[in-house]
């Protein structure tokens, strides 16, 4: 008997990767164990084996992580976050499971255990075929993982676009009140919903836009123009005054500068003031920024009254 061609069908039946017990079901330990001492086959994960001949892929090595565990784990943590596609995927690899489940993990596989854990809704979906935390739990499972200059602008990119709502981070964030980064992430989450949607708004809200001189702003505020509906990044709607936070990556172009005139033109004709910031402006100078904003606030309330 080919004991090289049974190993082969057991993987092509398993998808490139099969468990000890899978193998053992058609192959003697003796025989399997040969193979393994020689390279021909190699195991991923404790008890998960591939091909040599195989080429390693993230998708491969996140489907061996999960073969591991069995249908009782999801991905989960910054690995998750590498499936949300928010990150590129890391060492080592995270899963969850209950806190019941007996799963010893590796160097490159951690294995968190979770009070009444399932791998299943609501805590968690499929994506990519792989059984990965909602996002919002993986967000805050992830957050003391992560450089802590990476954590806040992760959470600004992912609810800009529309992955994650940040009440719902809220909830999972009161879930694990002991997390490290606790007190950053929720001030991330008040950021959220203040309408950054990037650091350099962000700073401009922490640095200058909350400062007790200056009256309260609006964020992302919806406004109607003739090229249709936009979103301004900070504006006192009371006296129609507008800031707009330029930075590097959106507004540097001909074509940017181009759009950025029309629509501070078009709001203009509408009776609002535009200022612009860049996010050396707000870094290197907030004093100077608030005191302008404050300036042109005034003078626009004194105009209103007058008027």
């Amino acid at each position: 008997m080919q004991w090289r061609e049974v190993i082969d069908e057991v993987l092509r039946q398993t998808g490139g990767l099969a468990t000890r017990r899978e193998l053992l079901a058609r192959v003697p330990e003796t025989v399997l164990d040969g193979y393994v001492g020689r390279r021909t086959v190699v195991r991923v994960f404790p008890h998960v084996y591939r091909l040599a001949s195989a080429p390693v892929t993230d998708e491969l090595l996140l489907r061996a992580a999960l073969r591991h565990t069995g249908p009782v784990a999801a991905l989960s943590h910054t690995t998750a976050l590498a499936v949300w596609g928010l990150m590129p995927l890391g060492r080592p690899l995270h899963l969850t499971v209950d806190q019941s489940v007996r799963r010893a993990g590796s160097v490159d596989l951690v294995v968190h255990r979770r009070l009444r854990f399932h791998p299943e809704a609501p805590q968690c979906v499929v994506r990519r075929g792989l059984t990965i935390t909602v996002l919002p739990r993986t967000l805050v499972d992830a957050w003391p993982l992560l450089p802590a200059a990476e954590r806040r602008p992760l959470l600004l990119d992912a609810a800009r676009r529309g992955l994650v709502n940040p009440e719902h981070v809220r909830q999972a964030l009161a879930e694990r009140p002991n997390v490290g980064g606790h007190r950053t992430l929720a001030q991330a989450i008040d950021l959220v919903e203040d309408g950054c949607q990037s650091e350099l708004e962000a700073h401009g809200v922490l640095n200058v836009f909350r400062h007790r001189s200056l009256p309260r702003s609006v964020g992302q505020y919806r406004i109607v123009l003739p090229q249709g509906p936009v979103r301004l990044d900070r504006t006192w709607p009371e006296v129609k005054l507008v800031v707009e936070l330029d930075g590097a990556r959106h507004h540097t172009s001909p074509e940017d500068r181009r759009r950025d005139l029309a629509r501070d033109t078009a709001l203009a004709a509408l009776g609002w003031v535009v200022l612009r910031f860049t996010y050396a402006d707000v870094l290197r100078d907030p004093d100077l920024v608030r005191r302008r904003v404050l300036d042109v606030y005034a003078t626009r309330a004194a105009q209103l009254r007058v008027g």
